[in-house]
């Protein structure tokens, strides 16, 4: 347990003087100037150290210029740069590092393909001549603050020539670069790249690679954190990067909650001064705090705050007035209704239609008549027309008449005519206009009746008594002929003869009066 101690703790104490290889991190980028076959610049960064060509880079052949290009992305402080050369074995006949020859390390902020070596800082440059070889692996110090490190070489190794190859070759099979961020105080980071002493100003993170918010005063941030000591005037936050209220007195905010600390400008109000003080304020200035108008209100406006309009006016600007017709002249603020009803005879939500018709007033609402109609009209709204041949008044709901109809006419209505044979005997309603229709027909058959029976009455007795005297006539006629013939009965004869005639004659008037019989004019009279 001890010896693990101990060794965490020499490892600790070795890596606090180490750098970051730079060229493993993700922004890093390996390039070369051409590429031999599958032979790839990623083969020189993939932390794999073996020197067998299949590990290495290549590149192509016949080329009078050969570079490798290590890319930081930005730029770094570096220290030092390792690269491991192709070495197949250490026997005589396997393949030595001989194109490794005269190369030169140079740095610059300047890509390779668009600089010269002239624009570089030369960190080392390999001076073997064959048929000495130079070591094929090499740590070379150097010490800049740089975005490039390039590997390059125009060297033409005659060991080629056998081969029929020719020009400048790079087998570079891994390159580190190690650094630390330049933006560590005294450039002192460790081997994960960590600044020890921290971060210059304008830096924070742990590889101080985070730029401080510009609106950090100074650039002054935490290095832990990020956060600004102070913010530029106009901004709060912990990163600055929230905007003051730019109704903030002169633009100034506390830095934490960002509360307006000189107050704020001319008609808003709160603590970011995000309010805007009523229109109903005079000169529109309020309290900062709690937003009551400090100077009253202006006309038709009222209220602590100014924001509701007086009892006699309505609307957005107040400048709309209650209909005269509202109770007390009072209104809804917004709305304009009559908040305590309407006056007689006018209704609706803001009391503005009038129920004139209505003797009695109307419903606020619905401007239905409330109580009777004026004679002569019926309905709703007291607005529809009796029949002109009721009497008086008609129903308020239906219109039938209710105090009968005028001489002449019958019906709930009154508008039917009675029959020109009975004026006399219907009535308005109409239920009892069928019962007096069939007393007066039943009459009138009565009448024709009693009118047919005496005619044929006097009919039948004036031909009976023309029957009689007829006949009466005929036998006088008769006797006088035989008193002429003969004159020779006495006078006792002819007297009774006259008896006889006579008593004869009132037989006739006997008979006569029992054929006839009683008159019909005689029972009519009884």
């Amino acid at each position: 347990m001890h010896t693990v101690v101990l060794t965490f703790s020499a490892l600790v104490w070795t890596c606090v003087y180490c750098y970051n290889n730079l060229s493993r991190r993700s922004t890093t980028i390996i390039s070369l100037s051409s590429t031999f076959e599958s032979y790839s610049a990623s083969k020189a960064n993939d932390g794999i150290l073996n020197t067998t060509s299949i590990y290495c880079s290549h590149t192509d052949v016949n080329q009078e210029r050969a570079w490798l290009q290590v890319d930081l992305g930005k730029p770094y402080s570096i220290s030092s740069v390792k690269i491991y050369y192709r070495k197949d074995d250490d026997g005589i006949s396997n393949w030595k590092q001989y194109r490794f020859r005269q190369f030169y390390l140079d740095v610059s902020n300047i890509s390779a393909a668009q600089s010269s070596t002239t624009q570089r800082i030369r960190c080392y440059k390999d001076n073997t001549t064959a048929p000495s070889l130079p070591p094929y692996k090499i740590d070379i110090p150097c010490i800049h603050t740089v975005r490039y490190v390039i590997v390059e070489t125009t060297y033409d190794a005659p060991e080629d020539d056998k081969n029929g190859v020719h020009g400048a070759i790079l087998e570079i099979c891994e390159i580190e670069v190690y650094g630390c961020n330049k933006n560590c105080i005294n450039r002192d980071c460790d081997a994960f790249g960590f600044c020890i002493q921290g971060c210059v100003d304008g830096y924070w993170g742990r590889n101080c690679d985070s730029v401080c918010p510009v609106t950090c005063i100074e650039l002054s941030c935490n290095r832990i954190t990020g956060h600004c000591v102070t913010c530029i005037s106009g901004y709060w936050g912990y990163t600055c990067t929230l905007l003051c209220s730019s109704f903030c007195y002169g633009g100034v905010c506390d830095k934490t909650n960002g509360k307006c600390t000189l107050g704020c400008t001319p008609g808003r109000n709160g603590e970011i001064c995000d309010r805007i003080c009523s229109s109903g304020c005079t000169n529109g200035t309020c309290d900062q705090q709690i937003g009551i108008c400090l100077n009253g209100c202006k006309q038709n406006w009222s209220g602590d705050y100014c924001n509701i309009c007086d009892t006699t006016h309505y609307g957005p600007t107040c400048s709309l007035e209650c209909d005269d017709s509202c109770v007390n002249n009072t209104c809804n603020n917004t709305t304009g209704s009559c908040m305590y009803g309407c006056q007689q005879r006018f209704y609706g939500d803001q009391c503005d239609i009038d129920c004139n018709s209505c003797p009695t007033g109307c419903d606020r609402i619905t401007g239905q008549c409330i109580g009777d109609c004026p004679v002569g009209m019926f309905g709703e709204f007291c607005t529809k027309t009796c029949s002109e041949y009721c009497k008086n008044r008609c129903n308020k709901s239906t219109g039938s008449c209710e105090g009968g109809c005028v001489f002449g006419k019958f019906g709930d209505f009154c508008n039917e005519t009675c029959d020109d044979r009975c004026l006399s005997c219907c009535e308005s309603r109409t239920e009892n206009i069928k019962p007096r229709q069939d007393s007066c027909t039943e009459n009138l058959s009565i009448l024709i009746g009693v009118c047919v029976i005496l005619c044929i009455s006097v009919l039948v007795n004036g031909c009976t008594i023309t029957w009689i005297l007829r006949h009466n006539w005929c036998k006088q006629r008769d006797v006088t002929r035989q008193k002429s013939k003969g004159d020779s009965h006495s006078n006792d004869f002819v007297s009774q003869q006259g008896i006889y005639n006579t008593a004869e004659d009132n037989a006739g008037y006997q008979e006569l009066g029992q054929v006839s019989g009683p008159s019909h004019y005689d029972q009519l009279r009884t």
